[in-house]
């Protein structure tokens, strides 16, 4: 699912050639989305995949939980499962 990745030497080359926001998308986790701003890679990260499994994934991340793996057989049909149905931190706590 997705689309196949762009290669870092053009991505680096695509920033240097910009001079706006860089938006950069597409496998990262925390750490390597950490990683590539400290490199000054990109201006922001977006993250698609881990939002639908995690809702509070900000929350995730500031305190270094685990994530929700998310069920990429939902993707894209109708209904709550897979959408509205991963729990939050605060579900797993209670």
């Amino acid at each position: 699912m997705g689309a196949p990745p762009v290669p870092a030497d053009f991505k680096l080359k695509l920033r240097a050639a910009f001079d706006g926001l860089f938006i950069l998308s597409g496998g990262f986790d925390h750490a390597s989305a950490e990683q590539a701003l400290l490199d000054k890679r990109g201006d922001l990260v977006a993250f698609g995949r881990p939002f639908l499994a995690n809702p509070d994934l900000v929350a995730r991340m500031r305190e270094n939980a685990p994530l929700n793996v998310p069920d990429e057989s939902t993707f894209y049909v109708p209904g709550a499962k897979g959408y509205t149905d991963y729990p939050t931190l605060a579900a797993v706590a209670a």
